[in-house]
């Protein structure tokens, strides 16, 4: 496996579980805000709870690719414990370009979403909606390179699961 490949390979992972862990922090200092000022003020943050909603949906953007990166997402082992041991590596890498195509699909849905109704303005926030909306996109983009990285992984490691399984 080529050292840079690896490196940008534990970078991406480290890149995608940070924002992933910081957005569920955020998430829970937000709620938890909330729910103490209505309890003790009476009253709630206005933006919490649409805020919270956003920051979820990057997270789970962020999560995604960190998933995807480490082989933690749902596969179909059923498949692969059929295939000869010498076509594992290459449904991997079939898998992995499906899932370039569905990364880019997300990202074209998040442009012409974006087009649509991005220059509406948040009512609770006040923000413009295509701040939230770019999780899509930037989404969409993770999961797309995370993709390119993984199959170049898979294609670079010459015994890759063949010596796993």
């Amino acid at each position: 496996m080529s050292p840079l490949l690896a490196r940008l390979h534990r970078g991406l992972i480290l890149f995608n579980g940070s924002l992933a862990g910081l957005a569920m922090v955020l998430i829970f200092l937000l709620v938890a805000g909330n729910a103490f000022a209505r309890y003790t003020f009476g009253g709630s943050i206005t933006w919490g709870e649409d805020t919270a909603i956003y920051l979820m949906i990057y997270g789970l953007m962020f999560g995604m690719s960190w998933a995807y990166l480490q082989d933690k997402h749902i596969g179909f082992d059923l498949i692969r414990r059929l295939l000869p041991t010498r076509w594992v590596r290459w449904q991997a890498v079939a898998v992995d370009l499906i899932v370039l195509v569905v990364g880019i699909g997300l990202m074209v849905s998040a442009v012409e979403f974006i087009a649509a109704r991005g220059g509406r303005t948040s009512s609770s926030t006040g923000m413009p909606m295509w701040l939230f909306q770019a999780s899509m996109l930037i989404g969409g983009g993770l999961l797309s390179f995370s993709a390119l990285v993984m199959g170049a992984l898979r294609l670079c490691d010459q015994h890759g699961e063949e010596s796993s399984s």
